[in-house]
Protein backbone atom coordinates (compact mmCIF):
# COMPACT_ATOMS: atom_id res chain seq x y z
CA UNK A 1 0.00 0.00 0.00
CA UNK A 2 0.93 3.73 -0.18
CA UNK A 3 3.35 5.02 2.20
CA UNK A 4 1.09 8.11 2.55
CA UNK A 5 -1.85 10.14 1.65
CA UNK A 6 -1.41 13.39 1.00
CA UNK A 7 -4.45 15.98 0.61
CA UNK A 8 -4.62 19.30 -0.62
CA UNK A 9 -7.41 21.38 1.47
CA UNK A 10 -9.57 24.12 -0.54
CA UNK A 11 -12.36 22.45 -2.52
CA UNK A 12 -10.67 19.55 -2.40
CA UNK A 13 -10.93 18.46 1.38
CA UNK A 14 -13.19 20.97 2.74
CA UNK A 15 -15.82 22.43 0.92
CA UNK A 16 -14.49 25.98 1.72
CA UNK A 17 -14.78 27.70 -2.46
CA UNK A 18 -17.90 29.09 -1.75
CA UNK A 19 -16.83 31.07 1.14
CA UNK A 20 -13.31 32.41 -0.88
CA UNK A 21 -15.93 33.15 -3.61
CA UNK A 22 -17.86 35.18 -1.19
CA UNK A 23 -15.44 37.04 0.58
CA UNK A 24 -13.48 37.52 -2.52
CA UNK A 25 -16.78 38.99 -3.74
CA UNK A 26 -17.55 40.96 -1.01
CA UNK A 27 -13.83 42.74 -0.49
CA UNK A 28 -13.82 43.35 -4.32
CA UNK A 29 -17.14 45.26 -4.88
CA UNK A 30 -16.42 47.00 -1.62
CA UNK A 31 -13.91 48.22 -3.67
CA UNK A 32 -16.16 49.64 -6.28
CA UNK A 33 -15.35 46.12 -8.83
CA UNK A 34 -17.55 43.84 -9.78
CA UNK A 35 -15.75 40.11 -9.25
CA UNK A 36 -16.96 37.60 -11.97
CA UNK A 37 -17.03 34.34 -12.27
CA UNK A 38 -14.22 34.28 -15.02
CA UNK A 39 -11.94 36.34 -12.15
CA UNK A 40 -12.92 33.86 -9.49
CA UNK A 41 -11.69 30.81 -12.52
CA UNK A 42 -8.53 32.25 -12.82
CA UNK A 43 -8.13 32.42 -8.95
CA UNK A 44 -8.71 29.01 -8.91
CA UNK A 45 -6.16 27.13 -6.78
CA UNK A 46 -4.12 29.93 -5.59
CA UNK A 47 -1.58 30.57 -4.77
CA UNK A 48 -2.98 33.74 -2.58
CA UNK A 49 -0.37 35.98 -3.74
CA UNK A 50 -1.03 35.12 -7.24
CA UNK A 51 -5.01 36.29 -6.66
CA UNK A 52 -3.92 39.39 -4.80
CA UNK A 53 -1.66 40.30 -7.21
CA UNK A 54 -4.53 39.80 -9.68
CA UNK A 55 -6.87 41.63 -7.64
CA UNK A 56 -4.62 44.64 -7.74
CA UNK A 57 -4.70 45.15 -10.97
CA UNK A 58 -8.04 44.60 -11.33
CA UNK A 59 -8.07 47.62 -9.32
CA UNK A 60 -5.78 49.14 -11.15
CA UNK A 61 -4.01 49.33 -8.22
CA UNK A 62 -6.26 52.04 -5.77
CA UNK A 63 -4.93 48.69 -2.99
CA UNK A 64 -2.08 46.60 -2.96
CA UNK A 65 -1.69 42.70 -2.59
CA UNK A 66 -0.71 42.94 0.64
CA UNK A 67 -3.33 45.10 1.44
CA UNK A 68 -5.47 42.46 0.04
CA UNK A 69 -3.94 39.94 1.37
CA UNK A 70 -4.40 41.14 4.80
CA UNK A 71 -8.00 41.63 4.24
CA UNK A 72 -8.68 38.69 2.48
CA UNK A 73 -6.86 36.24 5.21
CA UNK A 74 -8.46 37.89 8.10
CA UNK A 75 -12.34 37.19 6.55
CA UNK A 76 -11.33 34.03 5.65
CA UNK A 77 -10.18 33.05 8.93
CA UNK A 78 -13.24 34.31 10.77
CA UNK A 79 -15.35 32.25 8.12
CA UNK A 80 -13.46 29.03 8.66
CA UNK A 81 -13.18 29.12 12.84
CA UNK A 82 -14.89 26.57 13.93
CA UNK A 83 -17.50 25.90 10.87
CA UNK A 84 -16.02 23.24 8.47
CA UNK A 85 -17.85 21.95 5.65
CA UNK A 86 -16.27 18.80 4.22
CA UNK A 87 -16.36 17.45 0.38
CA UNK A 88 -18.58 14.26 -0.32
CA UNK A 89 -16.56 11.47 1.45
CA UNK A 90 -13.67 13.33 2.33
CA UNK A 91 -13.67 12.80 6.21
CA UNK A 92 -14.64 9.37 5.77
CA UNK A 93 -12.36 8.49 3.37
CA UNK A 94 -10.03 9.82 5.64
CA UNK A 95 -11.14 7.57 8.97
CA UNK A 96 -11.08 4.34 6.80
CA UNK A 97 -7.28 5.91 6.25
CA UNK A 98 -6.77 6.02 9.87
CA UNK A 99 -8.20 2.93 10.66
CA UNK A 100 -5.56 1.01 8.06
CA UNK A 101 -3.07 3.28 9.85
CA UNK A 102 -1.85 5.03 6.90
CA UNK A 103 -0.41 8.36 7.39
CA UNK A 104 -1.80 11.27 6.37
CA UNK A 105 -1.19 15.40 5.80
CA UNK A 106 -3.22 18.10 4.44
CA UNK A 107 -1.00 20.41 2.37
CA UNK A 108 -2.45 23.94 1.88
CA UNK A 109 -1.31 26.67 -0.36
CA UNK A 110 -3.38 28.93 2.27
CA UNK A 111 -1.38 31.12 4.90
CA UNK A 112 -1.05 28.72 8.35
CA UNK A 113 -3.61 31.21 9.96
CA UNK A 114 -6.19 29.69 7.77
CA UNK A 115 -5.21 25.89 7.48
CA UNK A 116 -4.86 26.54 11.59
CA UNK A 117 -8.46 27.74 11.48
CA UNK A 118 -9.31 24.68 9.45
CA UNK A 119 -7.74 22.25 11.94
CA UNK A 120 -9.17 23.59 14.82
CA UNK A 121 -12.40 23.47 13.76
CA UNK A 122 -12.30 19.45 12.42
CA UNK A 123 -14.18 17.74 15.16
CA UNK A 124 -11.72 13.89 13.56
CA UNK A 125 -8.04 14.85 13.28
CA UNK A 126 -6.80 12.23 11.31
CA UNK A 127 -3.66 14.34 9.61
CA UNK A 128 0.12 13.93 11.15
CA UNK A 129 1.12 17.35 9.49
CA UNK A 130 -0.15 20.37 7.31
CA UNK A 131 1.91 22.54 5.39
CA UNK A 132 0.52 26.04 4.51
CA UNK A 133 2.15 28.72 2.57
CA UNK A 134 4.87 30.75 3.96
CA UNK A 135 5.69 27.12 5.72
CA UNK A 136 8.46 26.83 2.98
CA UNK A 137 10.03 29.23 0.81
CA UNK A 138 7.75 27.65 -2.41
CA UNK A 139 4.80 27.09 -2.80
CA UNK A 140 2.47 25.28 -5.61
CA UNK A 141 2.56 25.32 -8.33
CA UNK A 142 5.76 23.97 -7.23
CA UNK A 143 6.05 20.56 -5.92
CA UNK A 144 7.82 21.70 -2.34
CA UNK A 145 4.72 21.69 -0.35
CA UNK A 146 4.45 17.84 -1.18
CA UNK A 147 7.82 16.43 -1.21
CA UNK A 148 8.22 18.60 2.21
CA UNK A 149 5.42 16.69 3.76
CA UNK A 150 6.95 13.62 2.58
CA UNK A 151 9.90 14.58 4.19
CA UNK A 152 8.13 15.17 7.37
CA UNK A 153 6.33 11.67 7.40
CA UNK A 154 9.70 10.04 6.75
CA UNK A 155 8.15 8.52 3.51
CA UNK A 156 9.15 8.09 0.27
CA UNK A 157 7.15 11.34 -2.09
CA UNK A 158 7.50 8.30 -5.33
CA UNK A 159 5.56 5.61 -2.67
CA UNK A 160 3.05 8.58 -1.86
CA UNK A 161 -0.43 8.97 -2.83
CA UNK A 162 -1.33 13.01 -3.87
CA UNK A 163 -5.35 14.48 -4.02
CA UNK A 164 -5.69 17.41 -5.64
CA UNK A 165 -8.51 19.06 -7.47
CA UNK A 166 -6.94 22.50 -9.18
CA UNK A 167 -4.32 22.85 -12.13
CA UNK A 168 -2.03 24.76 -9.77
CA UNK A 169 -2.34 22.18 -7.12
CA UNK A 170 -2.21 19.17 -10.31
CA UNK A 171 1.38 20.58 -12.02
CA UNK A 172 2.50 20.59 -7.74
CA UNK A 173 1.55 17.28 -7.42
CA UNK A 174 2.20 15.80 -10.47
CA UNK A 175 6.02 17.45 -9.93
CA UNK A 176 6.29 15.83 -7.15
CA UNK A 177 6.66 12.47 -8.15
CA UNK A 178 3.98 11.10 -6.45
CA UNK A 179 0.78 9.02 -7.43
CA UNK A 180 -1.85 11.54 -8.08
CA UNK A 181 -5.54 11.41 -8.03
CA UNK A 182 -7.23 14.51 -9.55
CA UNK A 183 -11.15 15.44 -7.91
CA UNK A 184 -11.10 18.40 -10.76
CA UNK A 185 -14.38 21.15 -10.49
CA UNK A 186 -15.13 23.53 -13.32
CA UNK A 187 -12.05 22.24 -15.41
CA UNK A 188 -10.90 19.19 -17.76
CA UNK A 189 -7.93 17.08 -16.62
CA UNK A 190 -7.17 13.92 -18.98
CA UNK A 191 -6.21 11.03 -17.10
CA UNK A 192 -2.01 9.90 -17.79
CA UNK A 193 -0.09 7.06 -16.57
CA UNK A 194 0.21 7.78 -12.69
CA UNK A 195 -2.36 10.32 -12.79
CA UNK A 196 -6.17 9.29 -12.27
CA UNK A 197 -9.26 11.31 -12.93
CA UNK A 198 -12.70 10.58 -10.38
CA UNK A 199 -16.08 12.57 -9.50
CA UNK A 200 -15.65 12.52 -5.66
CA UNK A 201 -13.96 10.56 -2.81
CA UNK A 202 -17.42 8.35 -2.80
CA UNK A 203 -15.39 6.92 -5.85
CA UNK A 204 -12.34 5.49 -3.74
CA UNK A 205 -11.88 2.55 -1.91
CA UNK A 206 -9.75 0.45 -0.02
CA UNK A 207 -9.67 -1.77 -3.34
CA UNK A 208 -8.90 1.22 -5.69
CA UNK A 209 -5.68 2.10 -3.80
CA UNK A 210 -4.95 -1.36 -3.69
CA UNK A 211 -5.32 -1.12 -7.68
CA UNK A 212 -3.60 2.26 -8.03
CA UNK A 213 -0.54 1.00 -5.89
CA UNK A 214 0.15 -2.26 -8.13
CA UNK A 215 -0.09 0.88 -11.39
CA UNK A 216 2.37 3.16 -9.35
CA UNK A 217 4.80 -0.01 -8.89
CA UNK A 218 4.28 -0.83 -12.74
CA UNK A 219 5.15 2.86 -13.85
CA UNK A 220 8.13 3.64 -11.72
CA UNK A 221 9.60 0.37 -12.34
CA UNK A 222 9.56 1.12 -16.35
CA UNK A 223 10.47 4.51 -15.68
CA UNK A 224 13.68 3.11 -13.74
Amino acid sequence: MFQAVLFDMDGLFIDSEPDWHAAELEMMRANGYEWTPADQLKSLGGPLHRVTEYMSVCLNGAKTPEQLGTLIVEEMTKRMSGKVSFMPGAIEFSRELANSDIPQALVSASPRRIVDAVLTGMNEKYFAFSVAAGDIERTKPFPDPYLHAAKLLNVEITECLIFEDSPTGLTAARASGAFVVGIPHLVEVPEEPRLKIVKSFKDVSASTLAEWFALNQRELGRSS
